[in-house]
């Protein structure tokens, strides 16, 4: 027959403290092992990056050759056509020879008539005025500077009052209803480009009681113009 002998319990091994756990930790890895592990990691982020640098640069390239193989695409269609064009345009020879000629003469037309003086415009634009201020112009007589500057050989000329120079002079006649429309006519002669220093020289009355004139004016360089120097602008005058 067995025997049990009871032993009595050690304090410090009570069951509350024997299935106690306690909170104790501590890293028992070597230094060298845990750098490795890290520069393991780093490595890793580096080739990440890498390969995403190597695919950006490939697909730009990628990008930049397409770009390329159609620029010179579309040079080699340009050479093309430029090659094609000069050879039809040796089939246009006489035509541009004949556009080159006429654009020779027209410069030398225009040196030529550089003081070329359209009468029919500057009487157009006198009785426009005339009109618009119930004046009505019959006739204009003039004459242009000679060589040394001078019209009909007088030497007083007087200061041309629109600022252009002088080139000649005329004598403008017409009847209007009263003095005060010969007047008006004159202040609006005095306001063109074309002609200065408007002066009545005669006012006589007619049978039918209308007033007939004479006045001189002095036509300047705005007046020049011509289809090969500066183009005529028509006042649509009558």
């Amino acid at each position: 027959m067995a025997t049990t002998t009871l032993m009595p319990l050690d304090p410090a091994l009570h069951p509350q403290r024997v299935n106690r756990v306690l909170a104790i930790s501590a890293d028992l890895l070597p230094e060298e092992v845990v750098a490795v592990r890290r520069a393991r990691r780093t490595r890793g982020w580096m080739l990440g990056v890498v390969a995403l640098a190597l695919v950006a640069l490939g697909g730009w390239y990628a990008q930049a050759a397409h770009e390329t193989r159609l620029a010179s695409d579309e040079l080699d269609a340009s050479i093309t056509q430029l090659t094609t064009l000069q050879r039809r345009q040796a089939g246009f020879a006489e035509v541009v020879d004949v556009q080159s000629e006429t654009g020779r003469i027209s410069k030398q037309l225009g040196t030529l008539l550089a003081n070329d003086l359209p009468w029919a415009a500057l009487l157009d634009e006198l009785r426009t005025t005339g009109t618009d201020t119930d004046v009505k112009v019959s006739g204009i007589s003039g004459t242009l500077n000679t060589a040394e500057g001078q019209s009909g050989g007088e030497t007083d000329a007087l200061p041309s009052t629109s600022g252009a120079e002088t080139i000649g002079k005329a004598i403008v006649t017409g009847t209007g209803p009263d003095k005060p429309a010969i007047a008006r006519y004159v202040d609006a002669l005095g306001s063109l480009r074309t002609v200065a220093n408007p002066y009545v020289t005669s006012v006589t009355k007619t049978e039918s009681g209308a007033m007939s004139f004479s006045l001189n004016i002095d036509i300047t360089s705005q007046a020049l113009c011509g289809r090969f120097t500066t183009k005529c602008k028509s006042t649509g005058g009558n």
